[in-house]
């Protein structure tokens, strides 16, 4: 079965269109990225985002499409490397000069990336490096269920975003509690939306809602219902 290829004018945009061609999540889609596009200037030169998408198995207690139960992973499967050594393996094949360090805290796994070639995951707001942790998330589901989450830094860079997304929600949460009108936030990939939500929770009175089905999603400040 040839492997199907879709475009978009993002990495969110792309994976919608394979989601409603295939009737499948698009965070169940297992897919390459194959052009990583270009805005362009004004529109001129402008490229779309392509990926190619692989057959892949349901997960485990889903049902396919016929109804029939979806088979346990494997002996192999459950066996899988740790997340380390899976993402080293990764880089390594992308021939990406990148060291991987583990650092466990709050509960989560962090890997910390340093090397000449930050810079290439970096690049475009760090779309690259969004799409790997995406990536160790779907296979974490499978290879190390009992793992704690993944994420993914990359010299600081994670960092610096992180203070810019906190501003970013410290200003919408000021902004609702002033006005009482709900806020949406640009949108955000799992990690971003995590930060939001986890700097919502030190302003009483508001909370967070996700809005979308892609992998990119917006999210809404408002004022808790009385």
């Amino acid at each position: 079965m040839e492997s199907p290829e879709f475009d978009g004018k993002d990495l969110s945009e792309a994976l919608d269109a394979a989601s409603k061609a295939l009737g499948v999540a698009p965070a169940d889609l297992d897919y390459e990225i194959l052009e990583g596009g270009r805005k362009g200037v004004f529109g001129l030169g402008a490229r779309p985002v392509r990926i190619r998408v692989s057959p892949s198995a349901p997960q485990p207690g889903r049902s396919n499409a016929t109804g029939a139960s979806s088979p346990e992973p494997s002996a192999g499967e459950s066996a899988a490397s740790s997340p380390a050594a899976t993402l080293r393996d990764i880089v390594q094949k992308m021939g990406f000069d990148i060291k991987v360090e583990e650092l466990r805290r709050d509960g989560s796994l962090e890997l910390r990336l340093d090397g000449p070639d930050c810079k290439r995951l970096t690049a475009k707001d760090g779309e690259l490096l969004s799409a790997m942790e995406f990536v160790l998330s779907r296979m974490g589901r499978r290879a190390w269920p009992d793992e704690s989450p993944v994420h993914l830094t990359c010299r600081g860079f994670r960092s610096e975003r992180d203070d810019e997304i906190v501003e970013m929600v410290r200003q919408a949460a000021a902004e609702v509690a002033r006005s009482g009108r709900p806020h949406r936030l640009q949108a955000l990939n799992p990690y971003e939306r995590r930060v939001v939500h986890m700097t919502i929770r030190d302003h009483p009175g508001l909370t967070t809602v996700s809005e979308g089905d892609g992998f990119l999603k917006r999210v809404r400040v408002e004022k808790i219902a009385p």
